[in-house]
């Protein structure tokens, strides 16, 4: 009998127990389901503005078709070129042109054709130097394909893990643990906000294998918007912006206080900003370099011929340094410190020569049928022409040996990447206006381009 009633006891209380249980059962979190409501919200918003290209992502950027993707993935934009794109959750097909292409900085714009008035979804770029870490990130794109040629693309949501990562061209990379894999290149990634926080191009591959590790790298809206304006502007029939160094500043990359100066050369940038040996550039434009890496990261968020104001310490003397980053860039993105174009053309190395390079620029259409050199007097400018061969268009303008060409299609010309520029987007029997200096005298004529050799 006194077992019967300990059972009974036993299940009352395990009855109250569930009981119990059932009326105080955790809700569900308010907080959990605002975000859950704030980010279908968001994906909504941003979803119609996605962009297929073929094997990779893009986005517009504005009611008129411009949009952005990576340079990988519109890899023959600088020719000038045209592919087939879709936007998300449209069955329609489009004609979409390059406008400008940035190889160093993985970025192309492109421009959709639309009917005449008509106008598309696009998203708004967000001011990226606010980002911190731990920042909300929603990014979309076409990994693996997996829309099968449709118009679903793929969304993934995590965090901003890191900010300002030097990563060779990806210079001031924004790090996400979204999953970034193969097709989500040149896809946006968002905050919570449905402002474009950069464009992702790439990921640390694991073992050898290209899908995600969680360390995703998007290039940073506030780079895309200084390279904006030069990448519409087509400079002398031009496809290609270059990014920039400081000329003749020699850092000490090793230092962890500051960028220091260990050389400078004489009649260049830096000797123009006034930088000496020994100095520590401790800021630019405001931002911390906390070492040489830094100071190159800022340095390569604008374009080239920008200008940047440096904080300097010299000794116990803190002074500003006005410097401009007038010498080119490579193009290509092997290498962690960016190299001059004129010495990355004299012969690449590693991984570039083992597996060639998919961000090198496509040949000249063209040539003018000269050889030159850089010009000295940095005052004059100009690309000194050193021979002039047989059958070259120039031989009819009275162009000699010894003079200087300054300007294509009135783009200044200082190096050969000007002129090659040019050229990769300028087919055989192209009229161009040249300048150049003779004893002295400014000369202009028009000539015909011819058969690239």
């Amino acid at each position: 009998m006194n077992k019967i009633i300990a059972a009974v006891a036993v299940s009352l209380m395990l009855g109250g127990a569930v009981s119990l249980a059932e009326n105080t059962a955790p809700k569900p979190n308010d907080t959990v389901a605002k975000r859950d409501a704030e980010v279908i919200a968001l994906t909504a918003q941003v979803y119609p503005a996605f962009v297929m290209l073929g094997g990779g992502s893009g986005i517009c950027i504005s009611e008129d078709g411009y949009f952005l993707t990576n340079h990988h993935v519109f890899n023959e934009a600088a020719a000038p070129a045209k592919v087939a794109a879709k936007m998300a959750g449209n069955s329609r097909k489009f004609t979409a042109d390059a406008v400008g292409a940035d190889p160093r900085g993985d970025i192309v714009l492109g421009k959709l054709r639309l009917e005449e008035g008509e106008k598309v979804p696009f998203v708004p770029l967000a001011d990226s130097d606010k980002l911190e870490i731990g920042d909300l990130c929603l990014s979309i794109g076409n990994p693996f394909l997996l829309n099968g040629n449709g118009s679903e693309p793929t969304v993934t949501f995590g965090t901003v893990t890191a900010v300002h990562r030097f990563q060779g061209g990806y210079a001031d990379s924004i790090e996400i643990d979204t999953a970034i894999n193969p097709g989500n290149s040149g896809g946006p990634s968002f905050n919570i906000n449905g402002e474009m926080i950069g464009i992702n191009g790439r990921n640390i591959a694991s073992h050898g294998k290209r899908y995600n590790t969680g360390a995703g790298f998007a290039i940073p809206a506030n780079q895309i918007k200084n390279f904006l304006d030069a990448l519409k502007a087509e400079s002398g029939g031009a496809y290609v912006v270059r990014h920039g160094l400081i000329g003749g500043l020699d850092l000490d990359l090793s230092s962890q206080e500051g960028a220091v100066v260990r050389g400078v050369e004489a009649n260049s940038d830096a000797s123009d900003a006034g930088f000496e040996p020994k100095d520590v550039i401790t800021a630019v434009d405001g931002k911390t370099a906390f070492n040489g890496y830094r100071f190159l990261g800022i340095t390569q968020t604008k374009p080239r011929g920008s200008s940047f104001v440096c904080t300097v310490k010299r000794g116990d003397k803190v002074m500003e340094l006005t410097a401009t980053n007038s010498v080119p860039t490579e193009s290509g993105q092997f290498g962690t410190v960016p190299r001059p174009d004129d010495e990355a053309r004299k012969g690449g190395g590693g991984m570039q020569a083992m597996f060639g390079d998919p961000f090198k620029l496509p040949p000249m259409k063209s040539s003018l049928g000269f050889k030159g050199e850089y010009n000295d007097d940095r005052k004059v400018g100009g690309y000194k022409i050193t021979s002039i061969k047989a059958g070259s268009p120039l031989l009819d303008t009275g162009m000699e040996e010894g003079d200087v060409l300054t300007k294509v299609n009135g783009r200044t010309i200082f190096y050969f990447a000007d002129l090659h520029d040019i050229l990769i987007a300028t087919p055989e029997g192209t009229e161009v206006t040249v300048t150049w200096l003779h004893n002295g005298e400014e000369m202009t004529a028009t000539v015909k381009t011819a058969k690239a050799k």
